[in-house]
């Protein structure tokens, strides 16, 4: 039944609806494969205009060849009847009928986080996002989002250079890259998680898939962390299907008068969890963060001079030039200190000559 599915699902052209249609019509994807012309003709008749979308594929592709097609490409499919669909999107209203994937699909047993915001996001912003994905790679969980520009790409590649494992629900097929400045973080995401989408291969992206996606980035969300966003954006709706599907929604507070926080602010007025800090949000979401911080914190090594700059680093970045009046030691001194803390996964020099805590 399976290549069925993945017929229907592979249809151009048609949505979620449309589908729907048509297995209360025919009842299984192999009945509207095997409708007749004249049933077919009928829909058609009563107002399903669309119809000469199913016609025109059925002639071009049987299931076989549909899945053979997509097999070369590398890219995967599950129904929402087999064994493998993800759990969390079983009892989701809309619920995709089936998934492409590249890479695999998020593991059940693993704590699941959104971390989704504006496209265009300021420093501090990206900063959090990243600060957030780490704490979410090192307490053993993984990273949804839509692999967009700002917070959400910052985000993953955070969580991916971490080591832990992100995947990115797409607007658009698989086997393209939107944007296409990440084609590298896709390709990190296709070994390193999944790339994700209820829309068949080809399917170029169109602003009217975005928010339709967005109730899957939620739906595959234990939590969804709203890190930056305007009063109007797509995280919003991201957050409302969080809320109506029972997830935890979470933001960053920011300045009343600052614009890209209007939505994250607006949010906690309507009850989301206020995010206080990254190392109380880690605490609050992975039970055993504490304990784990304690045991890497004991089995460090570290020379004296490591020490001192490592208890003056934060998760937010600070400059050298901060550092070397916090820990007085010499530039040199500091230098050769700071790179063996990045050597050690401890610190990572977030842009030229700023460094941030990395656990």
């Amino acid at each position: 039944m399976e290549r069925y599915w993945e017929w229907l699902c592979s249809i151009p052209g048609i949505y979620h609806a449309h589908r729907e249609t048509l297995l209360q019509c025919f009842g299984t994807p192999r009945a509207v494969w095997e409708a007749g012309e004249s049933e077919l003709a009928h829909l058609e008749k009563r107002g399903c205009e669309w119809i000469g979308k199913v016609r025109k594929y059925r002639c071009e592709s049987s299931p076989e060849k549909t899945v053979h097609m997509h097999r070369e490409q590398g890219i995967q499919f599950t129904s929402h009847e087999h064994t493998i669909y993800p759990r969390r999107l079983q009892n989701i209203s809309g619920k995709p009928f089936g998934l492409f994937y590249r890479g695999r699909l998020p593991e059940e047993k693993k704590k699941s986080v959104a971390i989704v915001g504006a496209r265009k996001c300021s420093r501090a912003g990206k900063e959090m996002a990243e600060q957030l994905a780490r704490q979410v790679a090192f307490g053993g969980g993984q990273v949804i989002s839509g692999a967009a520009y700002g917070i959400d790409g910052a985000a993953q590649w955070a969580a991916l250079e971490n080591g832990g494992s992100s995947y990115a629900v797409l607007g658009c097929g698989v086997d393209r890259c939107y944007p296409p400045a990440h084609r590298e973080l896709f390709e990190c995401l296709a070994q390193n998680g999944g790339i994700i989408s209820e829309f068949p291969p080809g399917t170029p992206p169109v602003s009217t898939h975005f928010p339709v996606r967005n109730r899957i980035i939620s739906g595959l969300a234990d939590i969804v962390v709203v890190a930056e966003a305007r009063r109007r954006s797509g995280s919003l709706i991201t957050a409302d299907f969080a809320a109506d599907q029972g997830r935890t929604v979470m933001a960053v507070p920011g300045r009343p008068e600052d614009e890209l926080s209007a939505g994250c602010n607006l949010l906690i007025s309507q009850g989301a969890e206020m995010i206080l800090s990254v190392d109380s949000f880690a605490r609050s979401v992975f039970p055993k963060y504490k304990k784990r911080k304690k045991t890497l914190s004991d089995d460090l090594t570290l020379a004296p001079a490591e020490k001192l700059v490592y208890s003056s680093l934060d998760f937010y970045s600070k400059s050298v030039w901060e550092l070397e009046e916090l820990t007085l030691l010499p530039i040199a001194e500091l230098g050769s200190s700071l790179l063996s803390l990045e050597m050690k996964g401890l610190a990572k020099e977030t842009e030229r000559n700023c460094y941030a805590r990395m656990a």
